[in-house]
């Protein structure tokens, strides 16, 4: 029956150690580590592409080029976006119109020259010359409205560009800045020289920032 007490005391002794360690000195180096393995977890994250190199100029270009109005999103210009497809679809439609006349035109010209009925059978559209004509003029305005369509694209791509460009630079807001000074120009010693007006404006870099 004496074991037993004596075990508890050493078992009591034991849990006194523990916690006596637990409030150690020695122990207080855990939450440094804690500390430092939680700076390691919070690093901040490498940027993607899409914030490397912002505002490049090439990835605007190239957004656009994929999928226009793209490049106008990536350099937040996102008020440009329904101009864009605004006038996209004006060409298609311009497309849509002019080849639809084409070939309601051409249909009715193949039909005249064999002498059979057509839809514009009875106006004055019914002869040969008119319908050929007119078929000629359809036909041409379709291959421009096709162009337009293609220069909107590469506008819009060229845009892009050209916008990621002049956001690297910001115009100083100070208008006092702004200076309006005499000029003058020599073309040669015969002449006299010419005297204007020079407009010299402030403007920075903004990609150091």
């Amino acid at each position: 029956m004496k074991a037993l007490p004596v075990c508890f005391t050493a078992l009591l002794s034991l849990c006194f150690a523990i916690a006596a360690l637990a409030q150690s000195p020695a122990v207080d180096t855990l939450p440094g580590l804690s500390q430092a393995m939680l700076g390691q977890e919070e690093a901040p994250k490498p940027p993607n592409w899409f914030q490397q190199d912002y505002p490049s100029p090439k990835k605007a270009a190239l957004l656009s080029l994929a999928l226009p109005g793209a490049g106008q999103v990536y350099n937040k210009r996102w008020w440009k976006v329904p101009f864009v497809y605004g006038a996209m679809v004006g060409m298609g439609i311009t497309i849509d119109y002019n080849q639809d006349r084409y070939r309601r035109l051409r249909d009715a010209l193949e039909l005249k020259r064999d002498n059979l009925p057509h839809e514009f059978s009875g106006t004055s559209l019914d002869n040969t010359r008119a319908l050929r004509s007119l078929r000629d003029e359809f036909d041409k305005n379709t291959q421009l409205a096709y162009v337009g369509l293609v220069i909107v694209y590469g506008l819009q791509a060229m845009e892009a560009f050209v916008d990621a460009h002049l956001k690297g630079f910001d115009v100083n807001d100070d208008l006092g800045g702004i200076r309006l000074k005499p000029t003058a120009e020599y073309y040669g010693f015969s002449t006299a020289p010419a005297i204007g007006l020079g407009l010299s404006i402030p403007i920075q870099s903004g990609r150091g920032k």
